[in-house]
């Protein structure tokens, strides 16, 4: 079904990020837009099921997250039906990315998709963002960090940072609020040892508009407290 919008994947892929898109990539893109629908009707993967929108919404919106990214480890949290981190790994194939979810079947699926797309070098991680952040085979061990729609900032933060190498970035993509909830950061960028970097506003057109793209670099070791136990920073935010 997805290959008859190869046509316009290659279309939008060139109007808002500035590049082409290789056959394999094109084809690996399809194959993933098919196995979203034919698995969403079991697991409730997205809300959004029109391919044009799959395509702009989480395809592209993904993508666009590439030229933020620094060195080689990157960790999606809450990756949910793999956005961001497989379409980041279907355009850098070199990339070492754990995919990272609390729900065993939506990393089920993610198995499949890797396995389908014979993606390397991506591993999916089932796990509470708490406890991740705690286990030392993966504390300070990333580059770069990511997250879509998974909390309010002030939480995600206290998710991202532990797993941060020193110098490490964290790039959170926001909505409408982004400056709201980046007002609310400050006290857990202080305890948690990051800095903002900078923020970005984008939009992909008509119903994708009122995105954001925040970074933060983390310019201090975080605190070993941190994170702390499971469900406590969603319930007592760093505010």
């Amino acid at each position: 079904m997805f290959n008859e919008y190869e046509p316009l994947l290659q279309e939008l892929t060139f109007k808002h990020l500035g590049f082409q898109l290789s056959d394999k990539q094109c084809h690996q893109f399809c194959r993933y837009g098919d196995l979203i629908l034919e698995w969403n009707n079991r697991l409730n993967l997205t809300r959004i099921i029109n391919p044009q929108e799959i395509i702009l919404k989480h395809f592209i919106d993904s993508m666009n997250i590439s030229k933020y990214i620094s060195g080689h480890y990157f960790a999606d949290l809450g990756t949910g039906a793999g956005f961001p981190g497989i379409p980041l790994k279907i355009i850098n194939p070199d990339l070492d990315i754990v995919l990272l979810d609390s729900l065993k079947k939506r990393l089920d699926f993610l198995e499949v998709v890797i396995m389908d797309l014979n993606l390397q070098g991506i591993n999916t991680i089932h796990s509470r963002a708490e406890n991740f952040g705690n286990d030392r085979r993966f504390r300070e061990r990333f580059d770069s960090v990511s997250s879509r729609a998974v909390a309010r900032l002030p939480v995600l933060l206290e998710y991202a940072l532990p797993l941060l190498k020193l110098n490490g970035v964290f790039i959170a993509a926001k909505g409408v609020k982004a400056q709201e909830e980046l007002a609310d950061s400050q006290k857990a960028l202080s305890i948690l040892g990051g800095m903002t970097e900078k923020i970005e506003s984008y939009n992909l057109g008509q119903g994708a508009e009122h995105r954001a793209v925040l970074l933060f670099r983390k310019i201090n070791k975080t605190p070993i407290q941190y994170p702390r136990k499971a469900g406590t920073p969603s319930k007592q935010p760093l505010v």
